[in-house]
């Protein structure tokens, strides 16, 4: 048996394989006429031919609503002469019904054919406006989410928060000796650093945490029910893949800083959480960078410690 299609599913005769669909479409034109011949003089039964007729034509083609509106013209004929005789009313009457079953019969498969022709339009559409949608939100040098994306994802995290007390955490990485690096060697060189951070980003952050390129050489992390402990563990350890990824360019040095901002449920809003991770990557920049600093809203800023940079680099 063929697999049934979605209009299959919608009437359960026409779930049938086609070359029986046609013979139960011709009984039931058969059934219609005998109520034709039965009642057509106080029930006017006609339009009820063309109910198997569209579908015949619908669900099997042309050529099966074909031979369902023959079967259909035949029926009513014999209603009508049944009840009337053969005179000039009913040759008339058997033409105009005959014409109108017959263009039934070839008008529903076209519709059919432009509904499918709509329907995978629509599915096209829906398909572009995805791909647009996923473009629109991703960074295409590294794969990770982009400002635009990381910035909706913190305001839903952050929504949500309010609302079951989860703690989040903003950290906000940037490369040191990154402009260094783009000079001492080129510019695919960096951006091989780029997708690298990139990487390592994906592999250090916990499941369900969410990296984003912010812009150049800056990164981004969403850290879900995140202490500041955790988030210190995080940081740092973000810091010793970018130092070991450093060591490949020993003519630049290029290690890390990081800012970090810890929020329980009633901290600020996300441009607010955005603006102190950013002040705490300042900060670890300015103390010579290879560096994590971790904000909290219970307790002032505080350093995690300088590592010195390797010493091949």
């Amino acid at each position: 048996m063929t697999s049934l299609n979605g209009d299959d599913t919608l009437y359960f005769p026409w779930s049938m394989p086609p070359p029986i669909r046609t013979p139960v479409a011709i009984a039931a034109v058969a059934a219609i006429g005998l109520l034709d011949a039965i009642v057509s003089s106080r029930l006017p039964f006609s339009i009820l031919y063309f109910a198997p007729v569209a579908a015949a034509a619908w669900y099997g083609g042309r050529n099966h609503g074909l031979v369902v509106a023959v079967a259909a013209i035949a029926a009513r004929l014999t209603s009508d002469i049944h009840w009337n005789g053969v005179d000039e009313l009913s040759i008339g009457s058997a033409l105009t019904w005959g014409c109108a079953l017959v263009v039934t019969s070839r008008l529903t498969p076209w519709a059919h054919e432009r509904r499918q022709e709509v329907t995978a339009l629509e599915n096209r559409v829906n398909e572009l406006r995805q791909v647009e949608h996923t473009i629109a939100r991703t960074d295409p040098l590294t794969s990770l989410c982009n400002r635009r994306a990381f910035i909706d994802a913190l305001q839903g995290a952050e929504a949500r928060g309010r609302r079951t007390g989860e703690r989040l955490a903003v950290a906000r990485l940037d490369i040191d000796g990154f402009k260094a690096l783009n000079e001492s060697y080129s510019r695919n060189e960096g951006d091989q650093l780029l997708r690298a951070v990139a990487t390592s980003l994906s592999l250090t952050t916990r499941m369900g945490d969410l990296a984003a390129r912010l812009e150049g050489d800056e990164f981004a992390l969403l850290l879900y029910n995140c202490a500041p402990d955790n988030a210190t563990k995080i940081g740092q350890r973000l810091v010793d893949e970018i130092a070991e990824l450093g060591r490949a360019y020993p003519d630049a040095r290029v290690t890390a800083s990081v800012g970090m901002a810890c929020f329980i449920a009633s901290g600020p809003d996300p441009d607010e959480m955005m603006r102190v991770a950013g002040v705490a990557l300042r900060r670890a920049r300015l103390n010579g960078g290879n560096a994590v600093i971790v904000e909290t809203a219970e307790a002032p800023p505080r350093e995690i410690g300088v590592i010195e940079p390797p010493a091949n680099a």
